[in-house]
């Protein structure tokens, strides 16, 4: 199965503390700052910041996207791990790194199309670029919505 396997990056010009907290608050569906794009509800009754915690997540373009992620390792203003299942299986890594009072905020995405239409596309499609282009948006409305803070 094809993999995707990409590294996205953007310096916020925010401390990491500031970024980590709008990072959970759009995961809990709080804030929807990277709408239209993406949207995440927590599924079940755990509280944000806990490993474990599960979310159902949309990625709204050509094609809707949705999965799940689950929290499976959290350092507060550092980084957050999850766990991806649905129309792509695999693994996340958010990393808040500080630099002159902003962050940058980096994340790794290691996941395999698991619905069909995505795997027989795959050859065709650039996945890993789709994925960048939503992160980028995301990253610039983070940026957009911390800013008027």
């Amino acid at each position: 199965m094809p993999e995707v396997d990409v590294l996205d990056e953007a310096v916020i010009d925010s401390p990491p503390m500031v970024v980590y907290k709008a990072i959970l608050d759009e995961y809990a569906g709080v804030t929807h700052w990277w709408m239209p794009y993406r949207e995440s509800k927590p599924r079940g009754d755990k509280p944000i910041i806990r490993e474990g915690a599960i979310f159902d997540v949309t990625v709204h373009g050509t094609v809707t996207v949705k999965f799940s992620e689950k929290m499976t390792k959290i350092v507060e203003a550092k980084s957050i791990e999850v766990e991806f299942a649905g129309d792509f299986i695999g693994t996340g890594e958010w990393i808040f790194e500080p630099t002159d009072g902003k962050t940058k905020l980096k994340f790794q995405f290691n996941a395999r199309p698991k619905r069909l239409s995505f795997v027989l596309l795959s050859p065709f499609v650039n996945l890993g670029k789709r994925h960048s282009n939503v992160m980028q948006k995301g990253f610039k409305a983070l940026n957009s919505y911390l800013s008027k803070k």
